[in-house]
């Protein structure tokens, strides 16, 4: 028994290059003329691969091969086995050829696994078989003649593939030419390998070969086999890594030079050396050695690098030229990216010296251009470039690194970069620069400012000033990275152990101790956490008792005594304002922002609107964090107010104000305020893709804001007739936000409690919802603003269940907001299409419908025409007025919408069609159609057919049939089988 063959991975990034051999493949099976194609590329491309797949690919569809393939030539074996799928290839004519489209090969063609092989043009190589012996040079030429003369009197057309012809002499070359050139030979598809020239100075005969050929039989010389990149590199990864990589692997990969083989190499040592592990599905590499992280705790440093990727890289870098890797090294201790500047200082030369070795870095792909700095092409690159340095003069660097920028007026922050790595206890300058660096870092780069911070800490005897100062400014950062339970903790822990060491004279500390409990506070009220955030805030100010109270602890106060209901936070907003001299800028701005809120509570929408532009007007950008910014206010006023235009800019405004870096609050917030401003616009999709990234979908949390995001989800799933995701959303509002009345989105969520109710049972369980809120002093005032369209439902579903003193109550909340806002346009159309609606006042409704901005009250105002002209027996103006509104939902993704005024069509004996026909398979969930998965999900979720029917108005009949349908498609037999299939 012979050596067992290892199945070979499937071909990657080389796909076009196979299609376009394919189609020269049907050129000469179609013309019966001889053509060449020529593949070149780089050592370790896969040029020798690529032959191997297209003679595959030619046996498979009846082609006589004049040499083939040993086994596995081209790849090594894959680890896995599992042979690569065969391409689907074309059938030339001529005797004994496949059946075309089948792909299988003529009896006695073989195939490349077995027989064949490209003859190289330089290189010996016995192939099994007994297939002809390829001497080097002119004999393996004549060979490849022999064989051919031999298959003279065949009818069926040939293919050649000569591999490595760069090894060729001229008069091989020569031969080859008048060869191909050859008029009476039978018609043969040239398959020409070689490896790229490149720059070498001596004439080489290869590219004179090529021109005679395209001359003569117009060679098709296919793209050359460059790196690998996207996803042919992953999935190239991925076979030898055994999962999908994760995207360090990834870009560790392609920090070498991603040929096919240099990646193999790579990958199958990382799995060798135990580097690489498979961990829930994906490939990744193994947690770094922590000692590795070197001085500096990890601070603006590159990852550590696997030892053979390292090798790798430095086998590179060994071929550079001295002054190119003396820049290099020193580039790698500024960091990435670096200015070419401190380059230039460091190295001291002028700039001019700098372009030799610049030009050389970029062209071997080692530094990219930005366009003030420079940096590394890869992390792993900067890391093999750093570990060159050895520690003691690395250190020196730094140093002197950060005497050359400390004087500049930019270069604090980018010196404390060098000094965290060198700093020892006890090095006051040092220490002080990092402090500063890290608080100079905090809008632009919460991350490193938090780095800095906590790393200075650790150098900073505790119960000092000036460690509970790199404390507090520590905590900003993580709040503003997002690290709010982190931000907290650091905070308490500091809190106690300063406490602890300072007992003896604590008033020492009092002032500092006051400054971090106030950034505690602000972490906590972000966190959603008022009561403890009120009770941090208090005890800042009460340090500061008879002198200047800190800014930060007065706002956070305020803001968590609104949130908790405190009814001394009215007149602590009215005691700033009518002393604006008395308080800093930050303390009146938040103020205003809580005087607006509430306004709104007491239905003065026009004020509260106003208050917030002028709050505004007056923020400007401090270095403190803000626990709250009236932007995120009033852009939530003004989208409640259908003021979309102006409500885009402000978050736009709130978004420039610091820089969205990944993964911190500055990300996360305009996604927060973006999400009702698209939900009112009827763009559902970016609605509920903005509230995912404000529940933490993409990064962190802020669950102060988190509630609104809730609430976008639950509204667009309920327009889009999705009960049972509706319903899970508002389980974790009651969960994971308990609203209290004070609450800014407690109306929000007392609404869509009640539409939740009217879609899943009658009119009467929302009016039971709405006639609760009427009880309480203003309530049915603030839901009815919370969305233009809800006094219009609220009115509706009361006279649907019977109720016609709570419709007019939903019309007197209404109103008196008309009184109180003449001049808003929303809160005047909504008390109109209340009205009117009540009324049963059709040209009324009309000019409601007329002065609508959002869409969705729009089309509800169209819909109620409609009903109101059909009671006065104007059926046919009802009918456009009904189609008007269907097809407006039907826009908006209002699904459910849509399907009620449809069955209200039906009743008048119109029907529109509103199916679409799609390819599906015959049977799984993918088979059913949107009626069919409708019904599935309402079934499942635990709806009877009655219930599941009127929810989408249809007859209990056809949710029947429907059913049927369902089970058939999916294989079971009962509810039980469609709930258990569906979880």
């Amino acid at each position: 028994m012979g050596p067992q063959v290892r199945a070979l991975t499937p071909l990657r990034g080389r796909e076009q290059h196979l299609a376009e051999i394919g189609a020269n493949l049907r050129r000469v099976a179609d013309s019966l003329r001889s053509r060449v194609v020529v593949v070149e590329g780089p050592p370790g491309a896969g040029r020798t691969r690529l032959l191997a797949e297209a003679l595959e690919l030619a046996t498979r569809n009846g082609f006589a091969v004049a040499g083939g393939l040993p086994p596995g030539a081209g790849a090594p074996p894959h680890p896995g086995g599992g042979a690569p799928r065969p391409p689907v290839g074309i059938s030339p004519p001529g005797a004994g050829g496949p059946a075309p489209g089948t792909g299988a090969a003529p009896p006695g063609a073989g195939s490349p696994a077995r027989g064949a092989h490209p003859i190289r043009g330089g290189v010996r190589a016995r192939p099994p078989g007994g297939a002809v012996l390829a001497p080097p040079g002119q004999s393996a030429v004549e060979a490849v003649a022999v064989r051919l003369r031999g298959r003279a009197e065949t009818a069926t057309a040939q293919v050649v593939a000569l591999d490595d012809l760069h090894l060729a002499d001229h008069a091989a070359l020569t031969t080859l030419c008048e060869l191909i050139a050859d008029p009476g030979a039978r018609p043969v598809l040239w398959l020409l390998s070689f490896a790229s020239v490149g720059d070498a100075v001596a004439p080489h005969p290869v590219p004179a070969c090529l021109g005679r050929l395209r001359r003569g039989l117009g060679a098709d010389r296919l793209p050359e086999l460059g790196p690998l990149s996207g996803d042919p590199l992953a999935q190239l990864v991925s076979d030898w890594a055994g999962a999908p990589p994760d995207p360090a692997l990834l870009a560790l990969v392609e920090s070498v030079e991603a040929t096919p083989r240099a990646v193999i190499d790579l990958v199958r040592g990382l799995v060798e050396d135990g580097e690489v592990c498979v961990l829930d599905g994906a490939a990744r590499l193994g947690p770094p050695d922590q000692g590795a992280r070197g001085p500096g705790g990890g601070v603006h440093l590159p990852a550590p690098v696997p030892r053979r990727l390292s090798a790798l890289v430095q086998r590179e870098l060994r071929s550079l030229s001295e002054p190119t890797m003396k820049a290099l090294r020193l580039a790698a201790v500024l960091g990435s990216p670096f200015a070419p500047e401190d380059l230039s200082a460091m190295l001291g030369e002028a700039p001019v010296g700098l372009l030799a070795a610049v030009d050389e870095a970029v062209g071997r792909g080692l530094l990219v251009c930005g366009e003030h700095d420079l940096a590394f092409r890869t992390e792993p690159i900067w890391r093999v470039l750093l570990d060159s340095v050895p520690p003691p003069v690395c250190a020196l660097l730094r140093r002197q690194a950060a005497e050359l920028l400390l004087p500049r007026p930019d270069g604090v922050e980018r010196a404390a970069l060098q000094l965290v790595h060198v700093a020892q206890p006890g090095s006051t300058q040092e220490l002080r620069a990092i402090a500063e660096g890290s608080r100079r870092l905090l809008a632009s780069d919460p991350s490193t400012a938090a780095a800095l911070a906590t790393h200075c800490m650790e150098l900073l005897p505790p119960g000092r000033a000036e460690h509970l100062r790199c404390a507090r400014t520590a905590v900003e950062a993580l709040t503003r990275a997002g690290d709010l339970d982190r931000a907290i903790a650091l905070a308490q822990e500091t809190i106690d152990e300063a406490v602890r060491f300072a007992a003896p004279s604590p008033h020492a500390l009092a002032e500092d101790l006051a400054a971090l409990r106030a950034s505690m506070s602000t972490a906590l009220l972000l966190l959603g956490n008022a009561q403890s955030a009120r009770r941090a805030a208090g005890d800042a100010l009460a340090v500061r008792e008879g002198g200047p109270p800190h800014r930060e602890a007065v706002v956070t106060h305020l803001a968590a005594s609104y949130l908790t209901g405190d009814d001394s936070a009215a007149e602590q907003t009215r005691r700033i304002l009518s002393a604006p001299d008395d308080h800093p800028r930050a303390v009146r701005v938040g103020a205003m922002a809580f005087q607006a809120f509430g306004q709104w509570q007491d239905g003065r929408v026009g004020h509260a609107v106003g208050t917030l532009r002028r709050a505004v007007a007056l923020d400007r950008a401090e270095e403190e964090a803000h626990a709250v910014d009236p932007r995120w206010f009033l852009a939530f006023a003004l989208t409640r107010i259908d003021e979309y235009e102006e409500a885009a800019a402000v978050v736009r405004s709130a978004a420039r104000s610091a820089p969205a870096e990944a993964g911190t609050l500055a990300a996360t917030v305009p996604a927060v305020l973006r999400a009702p401003l698209h939900l009112a616009q009827g763009h559902l999709d970016e609605a509920e893709e903005a509230a995912r990234a404000g529940v933490g979908g993409a990064g962190p949390c802020v669950p102060m804001l988190a509630p609104q995001a809730w609430l976008v989800l639950a509204f667009a799933a309920l327009r889009r007739g999705a009960l049972a995701q509706a319903e899970e959303y508002v389980r974790t509002l009651e969960k994971d936000f308990p609203q209290h009345t004070s609450s800014p989105w407690w109306a929000a969520r007392v609404l869509l409690s009640a539409q939740l109710a009217e879609a899943q049972a009658e009119p009467a369980a929302a009016a039971e919802v709405l006639a609760e809120v009427a009880c309480r002093e203003g309530a049915l005032r603030e839901l009815v603003l919370e969305d233009p369209a809800a006094a219009a439902w609220s009115v509706r579903c009361a006279l649907a269940a019977g109720r016609p003193e709570l419709a007019r109550q939903v019309v007197d909340a209404a109103e008196l907001l008309r009184a109180r806002n003449p001049q808003v346009r929303s809160v005047l159309a909504a008390a109109l299409h209340a009205r009117a609606l009540a009324a049963g006042d059709a040209r009324c409704l009309a000019r409601a419908g007329g002065l609508h901005r959002n869409p969705w009250a729009r089309a509800a105002a169209a819909e109620d025409h409609a009903g109101l002209l059909l009671e006065s027996g104007e059926e046919e103006h009802a009918i456009g007025e009904l189609d008007r509104a269907m097809e407006a939902f039907g826009a908006l993704g209002g699904d459910r919408d849509a399907a009620r005024v449809r069955a209200r069509l039906r009743e008048l004996g119109v029907r529109r069609r509103h199916w679409t026909h799609a390819k599906r398979p015959v049977s799984g969930w993918e088979s059913l159609t949107k009626t069919e998965r409708k019904v599935a999900e309402l079934v499942a979720g635990g709806l009877t057919n009655r219930q599941t029917a009127r929810h989408l108005f249809i007859s209990p009949h056809t949710v029947g049939f429907h059913l049927r349908q369902i089970y058939r498609k999916l294989g079971i037999r009962s509810r039980t089988a469609l709930v258990r299939f569906r979880t």
